[in-house]
């Protein structure tokens, strides 16, 4: 069944393209960024999903790692909400401001994220 729902996705993308529901089609990365941003905040009732990372790639976490990690769940679900926000204002810009943030400077940010936790993660967690 996940197969065809898989298999579903670009065919209701391209027939929202091909019908013009343009509004319908630039939501998809909303969509998207709606499910990273429910994962993040979910897992601050439970186990961070920064831990989970962590502890699946081989990490043992003293109780400062853990701490960390949920700092960092934290940042993420922050920053996915923003994203979020402005993911959704885009929509009604032009498509060259949509494709624009959607397409490379929201990878950007991401990017730089990213490497700024590892960098941060390299000193911080320094024993």
């Amino acid at each position: 069944m996940t197969v065809i729902r898989i298999a579903a996705v670009p065919v209701v993308v391209g027939l929202l393209y091909v019908l013009k529901a343009n509004v319908w089609f630039r939501l998809y990365p909303a969509v998207m960024v709606s499910i990273a941003l429910a994962a993040f905040a979910v897992s601050l009732f439970r186990r961070p999903l920064v831990e989970v990372f962590a502890r699946r790639m081989g990490e043992t976490l003293d109780a400062r790692g853990v701490a960390y990690c949920r700092a960092v769940t934290v940042v993420w679900t922050i920053f996915l909400a923003a994203h979020l926000a402005v993911t959704v204002a885009t929509v009604f810009c032009s498509l060259d401001v949509w494709a624009l943030y959607n397409g490379v400077i929201a990878y950007g940010l991401m990017g730089a994220l990213f490497l700024g936790e590892w960098l941060w993660r390299r000193r911080a967690l320094r024993g």
